[in-house]
């Protein structure tokens, strides 16, 4: 029994760790971003990290309407 909900679980849990596997460097660059505006002036730091948020969400947008 526990099998069996294991062979169910491993598709979805595989899928969504290459998901996060895939998104790690873009992450880690808009945070490597951020901490080297943050260091050259704080509140610049602030500011590239909410940019960078809604490009994304502009970016994800566009693409949600594209599908359509």
């Amino acid at each position: 029994m526990a099998r069996r909900l294991m062979d169910r679980i491993a598709g979805p849990a595989g899928s969504a760790l290459r998901r996060v596997l895939l998104a790690l460097p873009g992450l880690a660059g808009v945070a490597l971003l951020a901490y080297g505006a943050w260091l050259a002036w704080p509140p610049l730091g602030f500011m590239v990290a909410g940019v960078a948020l809604l490009v994304d969400r502009a970016w994800t947008q566009a693409l949600d309407r594209g599908a359509q």
